[in-house]
Parts: C-alpha cells; structure tokens; sequence
C-alpha cells in the first residue's frame, strides 16, 4: 500500500508540475491558430489565472465549461487514486464509465459550435475585447 501511494503522490508532483509549466510557457491553441475557431478548452489558461486571482466572474467568461469539467476531472482522477492505493479496480473499467465519458465529449463538442456562433457570450472573453 505504501508504494502505491507514493506512486500516486509521485503522479500528483508531476501533474501539479506540468499545470505550473504550461501556465508559465502559455502555448497558444493550434485548433485556433490553424482554423480560426475557438475549442472547447480555448481560453483555460486565462480562466485558471482569473481563478488564482480571485476573480470568479472573470473565470466564467473565459471558458465556462472548464469551469465545470476541470473539476469534475480533478474529483474522478482523485477518486481513482483513492481506489488504486486501497487496491480496488479502476473506475473506468465499471459499466457506464464511456457512456458518462461519450456525454462530456458530446458536451465539449456542443459548447465548441455554440461559442462559434459570432456574437456568443460563450466566446472567451480575450477574444471579444
């Protein structure tokens, strides 16, 4: 059980690491670079730096939708964690798990078009100005 938390403490280092390299590098989107349409995760970094600032609203405007997947995502990684250090099966291989994936993809895919639409509040709130 020890190894497997520190394999799992281990993981979490570098996570925290790599979310700490990519705010400080701040690639830019190449779905936008390449198409001119926003994703479904273009304006993150802006909402997770609006975010540390304390700035809730300006998050929202950003990307609402990372507003609520990331965490949902940090609570699912969390939970298998949990369950690999107590030596339980991963949640994804449960019945359900890519129907429940399928439904956030097919959400991701909705927002994405919506934000596209000109004139959508969706759009981050960089790009409007």
């Amino acid at each position: 059980m020890r190894k497997r938390l520190f394999c799992s403490l281990l993981v979490l280092a570098g996570l925290i690491m790599a979310i700490g390299l990519l705010l400080w590098i701040a690639p830019e989107c190449l779905i936008l670079k390449y198409t001119g349409c926003y994703c479904a995760g273009c304006g993150t970094q802006h909402m997770v730096l609006a975010l540390l600032r304390g700035d809730f609203s300006g998050a929202v405007r950003e990307n609402v939708f990372m507003i609520i997947a990331l965490p949902v995502a940090v609570v699912y990684f969390l939970w298998e964690a949990v369950r690999y250090v107590q030596g339980k099966p991963a949640l994804w291989r449960r019945k359900g798990f890519f129907a429940a994936l399928g439904i956030v993809l097919a959400a991701a895919a909705v927002f994405t078009v919506l934000r596209n639409i000109p004139g959508s509040w969706l759009a981050p709130a960089w790009a409007v100005g």
